[in-house]
């Protein structure tokens, strides 16, 4: 991948790793080197470090399977691929589990230009779960400027017609800026809802917003507007791409789009001079029947405790612009290629390590919210889950999600990680993938923090393609899965759960 530049957190951490870990080992206590899982970490360290087929298996994924929106052929071969690979190493009982969503959607052509004032053609993509045009329309652009349905108010009557943007042009870094970072960027709903850089979008995210939203878009439907416009908010003409059919995969009311911040920048700029119209051409299948999906499964049993379960996880799916190679390929390769190390060393860990590859991420966690749903009752005998999703970049620190009572346990099953560079844990919260359903469902559910590597700047896009992936960088991160999940599963308890709070308990 190439890089607008070397921020100083990297820097910081290849310094740590050429020659301060090495002093940090040495000044562990004496028994720290006589772990009992010691010899066990350092076996699988080796193995995934001289015998990963990581970037094999992420490379047939991307370019022989592709981009694996829910609800595609294309995800459907790589459950049946993945379930093939986790059987080829040897895992026990690799199979599908399936869910069901309301409406498979499958993306057309896409087209637009500006016609006036002058004619300039758009880099666009549809958003997913939102419908077709008929056939080519056009309209005048109309600024929106609302953050509640009463400021909707003064727009009744005037949008018949219009082509509707709501936001200013995103201002994106300077190129070289460098990557901020990750142990104190905020994660969370802000991170999707809320753009810092666009001026005029600092909505506070929660329900109420939401709501908001869904209330703007019928409200658009109701007045006649023939589609919406998004700014992309990447750089170099990337297009961004998420879905408007919410965890229900609902067919949005009206269509949508995103443009390139080159192009949404150029109708802001013209619209501050007079009148701008538009033509778009969108054209998108929608499925008329509910479809089932699968998320993938597989585990090495326990030798002493097999009904106690680890669970490392990933997310299968994609959104469909690139091959999702980053987002998220490298985690689900990951977690293949942590079940393959760990059973080609011959170990034996006393609790059950499970291996998920989920679907339905990308529209709300959906495929692990299923999986903690169809296993409800077998929860209390889950330790944990740590899920890996941000990319590329190397592992440097496992978010512990607020789970106070776990940091001295996690301090120790981390300790033989220091060698890789791994830093502090961290107790701070963060939400967006599939670790947050199994923290919701009382299960300690970790995250794996990682060096951006430029994967705000690529991710969903057309530029999420394996020529992203850093292979040093991957190999740390199985290591670090499949070194956690075995030294979990050898712990002498379940680690502790969060305190019940009094609506959790049945209280007022």
């Amino acid at each position: 991948m190439k890089s607008r530049g070397v921020s100083i957190f990297t820097l910081f951490v290849i310094c740590a790793v050429a020659g301060g870990w090495a002093a940090i080992r040495a000044q562990q206590p004496a028994a720290a080197a006589k772990d009992a899982n010691a010899e066990a970490d350092d076996k699988i360290i080796a193995e995934v470090h001289d015998h990963n087929e990581i970037m094999s298996n992420l490379e047939y994924l991307s370019d022989m399977i592709g981009a694996r929106l829910t609800g595609s052929e294309n995800l459907k071969k790589a459950n049946d691929w993945t379930r093939q690979k986790f059987s080829d190493y040897g895992a026990a009982n690799p199979h599908l589990e399936s869910w069901t969503i309301a409406h498979a959607w499958g993306r057309g052509a896409a087209s637009g230009r500006i016609i006036t004032p002058s004619v300039h053609p758009l880099e666009i993509a549809s958003y997913a779960w939102a419908p077709s045009t008929n056939g080519a329309v056009r309209g005048p652009v109309v600024y929106v400027k609302a953050q509640s349905m009463d400021d909707l108010a003064q727009y009744k009557g005037k949008l018949k017609g219009a082509i509707v943007i709501s936001a200013e042009p995103a201002l994106l870094p300077p190129a070289g800026q460098p990557a901020p970072n990750p142990v104190t960027i905020p994660y969370g709903d802000s991170i999707v809802l809320v753009a810092p850089h666009r001026p005029g979008a600092q909505v506070t995210p929660g329900p109420g917003f939401r709501e908001y939203i869904r209330a703007r878009t019928e409200f658009y439907k109701n007045e006649g507007v023939l589609a919406t416009l998004t700014d992309s908010g990447k750089p170099d003409g990337l297009l961004n791409m998420t879905g408007l059919g919410g965890r229900n995969y609902d067919i949005a009311p009206i269509p949508a789009a995103f443009v390139s911040s080159e192009s949404y920048g150029m109708i802001w700029r013209l619209l501050q001079h007079g009148p701008v119209q538009l033509e778009l051409d969108l054209k998108n299948s929608i499925g008329d029947k509910p479809v089932e999906v699968y998320n993938t499964v597989a585990e090495i049993r326990g030798s002493e405790k097999p009904d106690e379960i680890v669970l490392l996880g990933a997310h299968l799916d994609s959104w469909d612009l690139g091959t999702g190679s980053t987002d998220n390929g490298t985690g689900s390769m990951i977690v293949l290629e942590a079940a393959r190390a760990l059973q080609k060393s011959g170990l034996r860990p006393k609790r059950t390590i499970r291996f998920v590859l989920f679907s339905g991420e990308e529209q709300g966690l959906n495929g692990s919210r299923a999986y903690v749903a169809a296993h409800k009752d077998e929860l209390a005998k889950f330790s944990a889950a740590l899920i890996h999703d941000v990319g590329t970049g190397r592992v440097i620190s496992i978010s512990l999600m607020r789970n106070y009572q776990d940091r001295e346990v996690m301090d120790k099953v981390v300790a033989p990680l220091r060698s890789l560079g791994l830093l502090e844990l961290s107790e701070r919260w963060m939400t967006g993938s599939d670790h947050a359903s199994f923290d919701e469902a009382g299960v300690p559910g970790f995250f794996c923090i990682q060096d951006p590597a430029q994967y705000f700047e690529t991710h969903h896009s057309q530029a999420d393609t394996f020529d992203q992936a850093h292979e040093p960088d991957l190999v740390e991160g199985a290591q670090v899965m499949a070194v956690w999940a075995y030294n979990v599963a050898q712990l002498p308890d379940l680690l502790p759960r969060k305190p019940a709070t009094p609506a959790a308990a049945g209280g007022n």
